[in-house]
């Protein structure tokens, strides 16, 4: 009975025969990225040719936007899904030339409303009043590295 209870012991203290990989961290530019796109920090926006600022529901990405990881199908559908490929690769938007974005250009055309090739955004996307913060958290999470 003794022998048991050493062993036990001795278990105990020095843990598991197995050992678990911790997970990786999220960096927290992508963790508030996260939190901006899904709308549990509050992004500022008006719609083009307004100056009310809209309520935080209304800016939320997630409202019309797929993020990273995310399936199509469980957003309305009426944006284009928003992640690595879709930002950093060269591909034709909105009818004009083949761009790709940059962070400086993405935080440019969540601000203004107009794309990296010169074409405005629909009306219906807001024009968001993003801090630098803001705006590099955003880009982070949704250029992250697919997760394997």
């Amino acid at each position: 009975m003794m022998m048991l209870a050493l062993a036990f012991g001795t278990a105990l203290a020095v843990g598991p025969a197995w050992s678990e990989e911790p997970e990786a961290a999220v960096p927290s530019s992508v963790a508030r990225g996260v939190r901006l796109f899904d709308g549990a920090e509050p992004l500022a926006g008006t719609l083009s040719g307004h100056n009310a600022p809209l309520p935080s529901a209304a800016t939320r990405c997630i409202q019309c936007h797929a993020g990273p990881g995310r399936s199509a199908a469980a957003v309305p559908g009426f944006a284009p899904p928003l992640d690595r490929r879709q930002l950093r690769e060269t591909l034709p938007r909105r009818g004009g030339p083949p761009v790709a974005y940059e962070r400086a250009s993405f935080c440019r055309t969540l601000r203004t409303g107009v794309d990296p090739a010169h074409v405005t955004l629909p009306r219906a996307m807001p024009r968001f009043d993003a801090d630098d913060g803001q705006c590099a958290a955003l880009w982070d999470y949704l250029t992250q590295a697919p997760s394997e």
